[in-house]
């Protein structure tokens, strides 16, 4: 058989066979980075999907559970991002004009993402489920609530 026609055929097997297997998906609504610990099968996997962003895991099937917590790197990230456009503000007559709409643009966003990190901070949440040969796959949304606190639903 034809190379060209063989790697498409092993994908579609490798997607099919995948497919079988019970898997944890694991989507980030908030704005930052979480960190995500999923236990399945006495097994923990740690995953870091970034804002939007989904990560899956394989799991085993029985009970699992999912626990999100801010991405503490994250924040000393933003925090280093924020100086840096703080010293390029400090020196704005070096900037064009445009170049100074978007250090202050960039400053605002740090701003609220930083906000709403320092809210979720110190929170964590959990959530969990079982998975069975008729529901091989879980969907785990974390996202923050109205009062800042972090929050994951398991499905």
């Amino acid at each position: 058989m034809n190379h060209k026609k063989l790697f498409p055929l092993l994908i579609v097997t490798a997607i099919l066979l995948a497919g079988c297997a019970p898997m944890v998906t694991v989507e980030n609504g908030t704005i930052f980075p979480v960190r995500v610990i999923v236990s399945s099968g006495g097994k923990r996997v740690v995953v870091s999907p970034s804002p939007g962003e989904n990560s899956t895991v394989d799991a085993s099937e029985g009970a699992y559970r999912a626990t999100a917590i801010p991405d503490a790197e994250w924040i000393e990230y933003a925090r280093l991002t924020r100086r840096i456009l703080n010293d390029q503000l400090a020196n704005a007559d070096n900037l064009t004009g445009t170049q100074l709409l978007d250090v202050i643009r960039r400053l605002k966003e740090v701003a609220v993402k930083i906000q709403q990190y320092e809210q979720a901070a110190g929170s964590s949440a959990s959530c969990g489920g079982k998975l069975t040969e008729e529901k091989s796959v879980a969907y785990v949304m974390v996202y923050t609530s109205s009062s800042g606190t972090l929050v994951i639903s398991c499905k």
